[in-house]
């Protein structure tokens, strides 16, 4: 009977189906193929079918089964033929099979048979076969058709009896040679190409097959003897098949030797892994260059990742920067709770390496035992997807190892498997955490064994955001005077809902650095929230928590890339060297801010104090008294509101102001206005109508701050703001003024004041006041307070009309000339219609 463990491993080869359900067998030669498989004789025929392919080493595409032998009745065909060419028109090999019960005379007829069949078919040998026992192989060629004793031979040749020869020997003439970075990224991404192109796996699961064969061939250029050829290659006269089971064999020997990285076969056709051999073969990645190979292989991952799964990389110029900020040591034990790829392991073990080297130049012994010892008992790291867990383990086998400590599980679990990986333990970490995601109290893949009640800052709550967990279990993590390099959402450093999340970080360290990110820095990832870079280290028991000390905050808009991944300045090289130097400027977008400056709500993104320090620079130039916004229209600021499910086009008669209606320029633009029920509009008239002078601004969103002014001459008398727009009215009298009497002249007093403020808003120093303000993670927005915040300078009357006068003078100008340029632009479009 055929072994369990070979039928699997044709089934996989993609050569034989068996079905019992419908009792057939299939076999894919070339030629598809169907029988019945209960049929004793037909297991024989797929037994020795399957020692052909995996003993004999034959290619499945030059095998037949059920071969019509010319000159004979039609129902005459030889069991088995194997053939010399891939056209299959040159038979090498007749076989025929029997059943394990036949008898003698049954046997002798059979051979009988076999020999009518390989002397019509001129094959150079013939084969009977009906159990391990019973095999009978004669050579058939110019033996004579009658000869049966003379020509019995041992054994059928493997592979045609051609020896292969190999081309690369380790440590001999032609070795196998190192590669750029560039070389070998190439030659990735035509492996992964091959095996996924036209194949029955997705672009990630061909990666799960590349990181395979990367680990055989790490594993073969490590073990092969001087003077012996490699496993991984491609030999003269291989087939697809040897060539394949060869790696696989070496593959399975490495997976047996490291039991920590693959579980599953390789499961990949022998034609793909042998073209991946083909283009590997030459290349030793044991030779080539560390960074040159890690930059390889990480360029590889962006490629094959960079749409699906892409939250779990981090890109290389934020975490080069990190790095660099923290400076991982020889002697830090570093840990990274949430690793993806691994990426922070990576770069922070190579940059340890780098010391080691500079250290210990020449004596290569102690460089060695050094690396050894910082990989295997210094570098930690937890996943909780298991495929990217094994990409981790894989960029740390290709950058000189150290994934021996890459967990499969939750950062956020109380319990590991690993004994090192505890609290207290980690004298540094650096992360990228999930953010962006509420973990809810029952959620046991994201919480372990841990619960909400475990954790301070989610304490008697039903919900937690991940960034904010991951913070508290850094804490517990580290030891004391421990540092780590974070990645945060700006809502954690910035939001008022989030106050507490800042005390409880100001508690528990010492701020170093915050450094934020655009936008668009994990946009490629699937997220859009703004971040920062955050370094901090963990007090000291004993240590003043509330001690005085410098911040170090920039503002980094160019990282490298932009917003579509493609390559971009960088101001993060610049802005590593101010922090290591303790320099920095406005200039730069550096500030740095004393740890007793930062009170009432904590703030602690960088913006708000770079602007604060910009907008102090311009008040000190301001010799008119200095009021806030609240003090000038603090009490009559509101926001709108929209009807359920939001307002709807052409719904009802009366409009409804949306942040898109309020053009730049600050006009309003209701073309494409949407509308109201009359019923909506009485409910919320006090709340949300607007009238003649009323000042708009968008209060959220990505154009939060834009100001808008309801003209005297707005064409609609009855006008709503939606939920997302500020109104707020400027009165007669601003502080300081005389209180005017007269209907008509308060009436040109309340328009020349509503002027003043609606321009100071729209100036530079009234847009950075605003812009301050703004709070979130994602776009961000501002609430009532800010009018408490935005101080308004108030001249003198005389002043002010001046000073109105100037402005509404030049923006007549700016908006007439915007409109001739609108219609000139219809014009010019109207004239190519005519074409």
């Amino acid at each position: 009977m055929i072994e369990t463990a070979v039928l699997r491993k044709g089934q996989e080869l993609g050569v034989i189906a068996v079905d019992e359900l419908t009792d057939k067998v299939t076999y894919r030669l070339g030629v598809e193929r169907q029988y019945k498989w209960s049929d004793p004789e037909e297991q024989v025929r797929a037994e020795f079918i399957l020692t052909l392919i995996f003993h004999y080493d034959y290619s499945p595409q030059r095998i037949a089964t059920e071969l019509s032998i010319p000159g004979r009745t039609p129902t005459n065909w030889a069991d088995i033929v194997v053939f010399r060419d891939d056209r299959r028109r040159d038979p090498y090999i007749t076989i025929e099979v029997g059943a394990p019960t036949i008898s003698p005379a049954e046997r002798s007829q059979k051979v009988e048979q076999l020999f009518g069949y390989a002397n019509a078919l001129a094959s150079e040998f013939a084969v009977y076969y009906d159990t391990v026992d019973v095999k009978q192989c004669w050579r058939v060629r110019g033996q004579g058709g009658l000869e049966r004793t003379r020509n019995l031979v041992g054994d059928i040749p493997r592979n045609y009896g051609e020896t292969p020869k190999y081309t690369f020997i380790r440590r001999e003439e032609k070795d196998l040679n190192s590669v750029s970075s560039n070389v070998l990224s190439h030659i990735f991404k035509q492996c992964h190409n091959d095996l996924w192109s036209g194949g029955r796996l997705g672009p990630t699961e061909a990666f799960d097959e590349m990181s395979k064969l990367i680990f055989a061939k790490l594993y073969d250029e490590l073990r092969t003897p001087n003077g012996e050829p490699y496993q991984f290659q491609w030999g003269t006269y291989e087939t697809d098949i040897i060539a394949a089971n060869r790696v696989i064999a070496c593959y399975e020997a490495a997976r047996d030797s490291d039991t920590g990285v693959f579980t599953e076969d390789i499961r990949s056709e022998p034609h793909k892994i042998a073209s991946v051999v083909k283009r590997l073969q030459h290349v030793s990645l044991d030779r080539t260059d560390p960074d040159a190979k890690g930059r390889a292989f990480e360029q590889f991952l962006g490629e094959v990742f960079r749409g699906n799964l892409g939250q779990y990389f981090t890109r290389r110029e934020l975490v080069d920067f990190l790095v660099g900020m923290i400076q991982p040591a020889l002697d830090d034990l570093i840990l990274d709770p949430a690793c993806g790829s691994g990426g922070f392991l990576v770069h922070s073990m190579r940059h340890v390496f780098q010391q080691i080297e500079d250290s210990y130049r020449g004596n290569n012994h102690t460089i060695f035992r050094l690396k050894e010892d910082f990989a295997k008992n210094h570098i930690y790291g937890i996943e909780i997807n298991e495929r990217i867990a094994r990409v981790a383990m894989m960029d740390m086998v290709v950058n000189e190892d150290g994934h021996t400590n890459i967990e499969i599980g939750s950062g956020l679990d109380k319990a590991f498997t690993n004994p090192s990986i505890k609290d207290g333990y980690f004298s540094l970490i650096l992360t990228n955490p999930p953010f962006g995601d509420t973990v809810k109290r029952e959620e046991r893949d994201k919480l372990g064994q841990s619960d909400l009640e475990d954790y301070e800052l989610s304490r008697g709550k039903r919900t937690a955001k991940s960034e904010v967990l991951f913070i508290e279990r850094c804490t517990r993590f580290l030891r004391e005077g421990g540092r780590f390099g974070m990645v945060v959402p700006d809502g954690a450093l910035s939001n008022p809902s989030a106050q507490h999340v800042r005390e409880y970080l100001m508690r528990n360290f010492q701020i170093q650095a915050v450094v934020a990110l655009p936008s668009f820095a994990f946009r490629k990832s699937g997220s859009g929230i703004r971040t920062s870079l955050v370094l901090a280290r963990k007090w000291k028991t004993g240590e003043h928590q509330r001690q005085d000390y410098p911040i170090f905050m920039a503002i980094a808009d160019h990282i490298g890339y932009d917003a579509t991944a493609r390559p971009d300045s960088n101001d993060l090289p610049l802005l590593l060297r101010h922090y290591q130097r303790g320099a920095g400027s406005l200039d730069d977008q550096v500030v740095r801010v004393q740890r007793n400056q930062i009170a009432g709500s904590q703030r602690l993104n960088p913006l708000f104090y770079y602007l604060g320090v910009i907008i102090e620079q311009t008040f000190q130039s301001i010799a008119y008294p200095i009021h806030t916004l609240h003090e000038i229209a603090g009490e009559t600021i509101q926001s709108g509101k929209s009807p359920r499910g939001g307002a709807q086009y052409s719904i009802g008669d009366i409009p409804i102001v949306l942040i898109g209606n309020i053009s730049a320029d600050g006009t309003l633009d209701m073309k494409d206005a949407n509308f109201v029920d009359e019923d909506f509009f009485n409910k919320n008239y006090e709340r949300a109508a607007i009238k003649a002078f009323d000042i708009l601004v968008a209060k959220d969103g990505a154009t939060t701050g834009k100001i808008g002014l309801v003209p005297s001459d707005f064409e609609y008398d009855r006008c709503l703001v939606n939920e997302h727009i500020f109104k707020l009215t400027v009165g007669s009298s601003l502080p300081g003024d005389l209180e005017v009497r007269d209907e008509d002249e308060s009436a040109e007093r309340k328009q020349l004041n509503t002027l003043y403020v609606f321009f100071f808003l729209k100036s530079q120093l009234g847009q950075q006041q605003i812009k301050r303000e703004i709070s979130g993670g994602a776009q961000g927005g501002i609430t009532k307070e800010f009018m408490k915040n935005i101080r308004v300078p108030v001249p003198p009357l005389n002043d002010r009309k001046q000073f109105v006068a100037r402005c509404q003078r030049e923006y007549q100008e700016y908006l007439s000339l915007a409109a001739k340029s609108q219609d000139q632009l219809a014009r010019f479009n109207d004239s190519l219609r005519m074409l």
